[in-house]
């Protein structure tokens, strides 16, 4: 290997390769450092392997930004790449920002930025499209380009001939400005939610997966994901708050008493999120939820009773999010 085994690209510089103890040492410009399992290159990632060959430039973009996410965000600077992690990625539909998400990065990128400094960006940095997630220099060119074509980011075209797009002279317009604060208020979200549970319950953890996940799917087209899901290295304070700052509602099951899922509630009403309680009846009815939560609206589940569950938590979810069922 000569190049990234991850997002295979050189804009940045070569990547640097060490191969012993039966993987690899990578330092890339792009994805930063980390760790791989030489039998995760080898079943997945070689472009001449069967699946390897089939993952896009952007497949290989989103995971190369999930590896850059957890070297920034976690205690373990260089996470490590295994065949199981790489598979479960594979199979999870290769997660990663939509070009939506990642213009949103890039106004956070810039406001950032500009607060500290109290400057305009001499430039946007060349190493942009890793830091938003984008599969290429190029398409993080175009996405700053449009910006400032909507009048969110004021800056000037730079037309060199450099490999890595950029612009001159960056900062925020006045909308963008107003975007950056509601992003950072957590009123600017995307169509995904959040469940707050206890971990280890095999009857919790099948409602979830078999009955929450696929009922809110095709019920309103959002996604439902909760840490297990956010597999990635980090603090877990800090990721947690992150996604739920990002999520447009949040589901928090009281089942248990749960502490942790008490203050994620807490913490998405502080934010203004939609949160959601749902129970499991027998332990409602006999024992209730906190006070401060038990006259809130509260979805029951129970292992026989799925489908009203479902129906119950869809409408509900409908009204939070003020959406309606398709007319005609």
């Amino acid at each position: 290997m000569n190049r990234c085994p991850v997002c295979l690209g050189d804009y940045l510089g070569p990547a640097k390769i060490l191969e012993g103890g039966g993987g690899y040492r990578v330092d890339c410009p792009a994805c930063g450092p980390f760790g791989l399992q030489a039998e995760a290159w080898d079943d997945f990632l070689d472009p001449l392997s069967p699946l390897g060959s089939k993952l896009t430039a952007a497949q290989r973009a989103r995971l190369s930004h999930r590896i850059r996410r957890a070297g920034a965000d976690g205690k373990e600077r260089r996470p490590k790449l295994d065949s199981d992690f790489v598979e479960r990625f594979i199979d999870d539909g290769c997660p990663g920002p939509t070009p939506a998400e990642q213009a949103e990065r890039l106004i956070q990128l810039v406001g950032d930025r500009v607060s500290r400094s109290g400057e305009k960006l001499d430039e946007l940095p060349e190493d942009l499209y890793a830091v938003i997630g984008s599969p290429s220099p190029t398409f993080a060119g175009d996405l700053a380009g449009e910006l400032i074509g909507r009048d969110l980011l004021v800056g000037i075209p730079y037309e060199g001939d450099d490999i890595v797009p950029t612009a001159l002279e960056v900062s925020l317009t006045l909308d963008g400005w107003n975007n950056y604060e509601l992003e950072k208020r957590g009123q600017f979200s995307g169509s995904v939610g959040f469940i707050a549970m206890k971990f280890g319950d095999p009857i919790l953890d099948s409602l979830v997966e078999d009955i929450i996940k696929p009922a809110v799917r095709s019920g309103i087209g959002y996604e439902v994901v909760s840490m297990r899901d956010v597999s990635r290295a980090g603090v877990i304070d800090n990721l947690m708050r992150a996604q739920i700052r990002d999520s447009a509602f949040v589901i928090v099951d009281l089942t248990h008493d749960n502490s942790g899922a008490y203050w994620e509630a807490g913490y998405a009403e502080g934010l203004g999120k939609p949160v959601i309680y749902i129970c499991e009846r027998q332990k409602f009815e006999e024992a209730q939820t906190h006070f401060d939560t038990n006259h809130c609206t509260t979805v029951m589940w129970s292992e026989n009773g799925a489908e009203d569950f479902s129906k119950e938590l869809v409408a509900t979810l409908r009204r939070s999010l003020n959406l309606f069922p398709d007319s005609g």
